[in-house]
């Protein structure tokens, strides 16, 4: 019996063979990160063959060859490292990897799977358990992510998932969650997305949550604080929570559910009155504090509940679920997350009825967010990386300049980028507020069909560079195609010079004063980033010196890349450092903005590069690597790992080399990525890289192997040049 990932044009799905044999792969708690051990040890039996190469074959191979010791050794490590890294590759061209992380996806699932009478496998089952039960902390709690401290966000919707998965009260875990959870004063205490969830099940009274007014939709657009103008990820996540609310569903009160009353606070369920606590949470979990505009809202609209028109709640719940089933046709029941997919799929169940096609095609949809490792299954933070971990593979792959090695495996990944570019809009884009997509890419797969701007700028940054370098890449993506691309980027430019993530800016940060998620910052709208804009500028560069290209647009793509140029310097911090809101933390803002910078012809002799090479000096350990705590991203101010990070390792040598800084501190960087890569070329698995809204960390296992082999191709291909 064996687990196997099966892969068809991005989209990932495991499946279990009875008829397989596999040998069990244990997960070690000293690093909660997964080292996606499932796919890779599966990946590497069937595809992966030792490096055959050895230096009497370089000058026949067309490899630098180095008398200098450390470029040398540089050379094998990375010709080890690529040939280890393809072996992951799958047949539709991308590379597959983890990316999960946070702790409150998977009882979503698991929540709207009992409501609606949908069921996991019975070794889906099984590894959803383990996964729980690995990620649980001495203290009996959980996270709300796998790093993290314990939470009452975490603990309260993990510990329903178990006992809904059918583990007992008695189990020992379970007293040791329920005694945490007594110590914080019971579930009234978790966030309003936990109560959210709370409610759905029957376990807490719809009065135990404030107001989510479903008649907010229904009024004018051009009032600044209306839903359309939320940021995507908001937006399409209070869209169900709305319609769910208006129509206070709850699911059937089983024995289960009755128990569960009885053990989630510390009063009889009976007795409590549940208003008093819809604004009380655990300083656990508490990040963004509820603004005293957002509590005077919440009482108008709490007492709006009391006297709402029937008829106007209707005429909400109606324009809501067809919004909801947009969504859910223009992303093929994707979604653009986990969270509302299964919020979706439970409106969807309430609308349309457990037997509807509709429902249906969301069941079919599910797997796409499963993902299995060696600690368990879990739900991912999107449907994959697919997208965003090929491009940067490519790139890193191509910077070697060893790519005519690799063009297999390159014309591979191209396939990948032909068959995830987003080729036309969405039915009535305008109607449900969507931005233009065609041209765009996505950052997992065409299905899902949201694209991204960064995804874009570096679909477009890495479709030249292999039409430039691989003689016989079959060029599908054509320039009709590359020019729609650059359309997007341009479309997608905010007032400030910058990009946002999937739409312009639609509202100022002042509508953070009305943000009700407890636990996120900067949920509210789609603010400009540096890492999305870098990458834009450095797209728009790279397409601008195109002989294909000459005059598209020119004078438009001029000012969009001054523009840019000037809201990445402008977005400096004091001491020199960019602050990455997508990864950890300062090390990866900053090696955006370098790299943004300098390809804009700034001078390394800047100012602005000289701070910025400072900063990076000043945090260089002993071992010669950067090691930055992802707590940076949370405290916004950087905070030193306890160990040397391959990854941070990484993107601080590749910032030094493009600002042409000390050659020690990056030799230094080249050889701890060597020293700490293993036999077979991998490096191992450290802790977490990504994050989102500041306060919750996701992983990309890739980025393992990405960015140790960009840092070491750059770095052979600068000592070659200068030999």
């Amino acid at each position: 019996m064996a687990w196997r990932l099966i892969c068809d044009r991005g989209q990932q799905v495991w499946k279990y063979l009875k008829n397989e044999n596999s040998t069990e792969i244990y997960f070690d708690k000293q690093n909660l990160n997964s080292a996606d051990k499932v796919y890779r040890e599966n990946a590497i039996q069937l595809n992966y063959k030792p490096l055959n190469i050895d230096e009497s074959q370089y000058d026949k191979l067309k490899i630098p060859i180095f008398n200098e010791q450390l470029s040398s050794s540089a050379v094998k490590s990375t010709l080890n490292a690529i040939n280890y890294y393809k072996s992951l590759q799958v047949e539709d061209g991308h590379w597959p990897g983890d990316y999960a992380g946070p702790m409150f996806l998977l009882p979503g699932a698991i929540i709207t799977g009992y409501i609606t009478k949908f069921d996991f496998t019975e070794e889906e089952k099984y590894q959803m358990i383990k996964y729980l039960f690995n990620h649980q902390l001495s203290d009996g709690g959980w996270g709300t992510h796998i790093e993290s401290r314990s939470t009452m966000f975490g603990t309260v919707l993990n510990y329903i998932s178990l006992r809904l998965l059918g583990i007992s009260f008695n189990d020992q875990r379970i007293k040791n969650a329920y005694k945490f959870i007594q110590r914080e004063g019971g579930a009234m205490y978790a966030p309003s997305w936990a109560k959210f969830w709370l409610c759905v099940l029957g376990v807490m009274p719809w009065e135990g949550v404030n107001s989510l007014f479903p008649e907010l939709w229904l009024l004018p657009q051009w009032l600044p604080f209306h839903p359309s103008r939320y940021w995507c990820h908001c937006r399409m996540v209070y869209l169900p929570m709305s319609y769910i609310y208006g129509e206070k569903i709850v699911g059937e009160i089983s024995p289960l559910i009755k128990q569960l009353r009885n053990e989630l606070y510390i009063d009889k369920y009976e007795y409590i009155d549940f208003t008093k606590y819809r604004n009380s949470i655990s300083p656990l979990d508490l990040y963004s504090p509820q603004t005293i505009l957002l509590k005077m809202l919440n009482f108008f609209t709490n007492s709006y509940e009391h006297i709402y028109n029937r008829q106007l709640r209707n005429k909400a719940s109606e324009f809501l679920i067809s919004y909801i089933e947009a969504e859910d046709e223009h992303t093929n029941y994707i979604d653009i997350g986990p969270v509302n997919k299964f919020l979706n799929m439970l409106s969807v169940w309430h609308s349309k009825g457990r037997q509807s096609k509709q429902f249906e095609l969301h069941l079919n949809r599910v797997n796409d967010y499963l993902w299995l490792s060696e600690d368990g299954m879990k739900i991912q933070g999107y449907n994959g990386s697919q997208l965003w971990d090929t491009v940067f593979s490519i790139q890193a792959i191509l910077e070697t300049g060893l790519a005519h090695l690799y063009t297999n495996s390159l014309n591979l990944a191209y396939y990948y980028l032909d068959i995830s570019q987003v080729l036309e809009d969405v039915k009535d884009n305008i109607k449900y507020n969507r931005h233009i997509s065609k041209g765009g890419w996505p950052f997992s797969t065409r299905d899902h069909g949201w694209p991204i701007t960064d995804c874009t700028a570096e679909g477009i940054k890495t479709t030249l560079l292999l039409h430039e370098q691989i003689f016989n890449c079959p060029r599908r993506i054509t320039s009709d195609r590359l020019e729609y691309a650059i359309h997007f980027i341009l479309s997608t430019q905010n007032k400030d010079g910058g990009w946002a993530s999937y739409e312009l800016q639609r509202s100022g940060s002042w509508i953070e004063w009305l943000n009700p998620a407890e636990v996120f910052k900067d949920i509210m709208v789609d603010y400009s980033y540096v890492e999305c804009t870098s990458a834009c500028v450095q797209a728009l560069l790279k397409f601008r010196l195109e002989i294909h290209f000459p005059n598209h647009r020119r004078k438009e793509i001029d000012i969009a890349i001054d523009r840019g140029i000037k809201f990445i310097k402008k977005n400096q911090r004091k001491d020199g450092s960019w602050y990455g809101s997508w990864a950890v933390c300062f090390t990866y803002g900053t090696w955006f903005a370098i790299e943004g910078l300098i390809a804009a012809g700034e001078s390394t002799e800047s100012n602005t590069i000289k701070k910025a090479v400072e900063f990076l000096l000043s945090k260089q350990n002993f071992d010669g690597g950067w090691g930055e705590s992802y707590l940076s991203c949370v405290y916004k101010s950087y905070i030193d790992h306890k160990q040397s990070q391959v990854v941070n390792t990484a993107w601080a040598v590749l910032s030094l080399m493009s600002a042409k800084a000390d050659s020690i501190a990056i030799r230094k960087g080249i050889q701890f990525i060597i020293n700490k890569q293993c036999s077979n070329g991998d490096w191992n698995q450290q802790s977490i890289s990504g994050v989102f809204n500041g306060n919750c960390m996701i992983s990309y296992t890739n980025y393992r192997n990405i960015f140790p082999i960009w840092a070491l191709g750059r770095f052979i291909k600068n000592n070659y040049i200068q030999q």
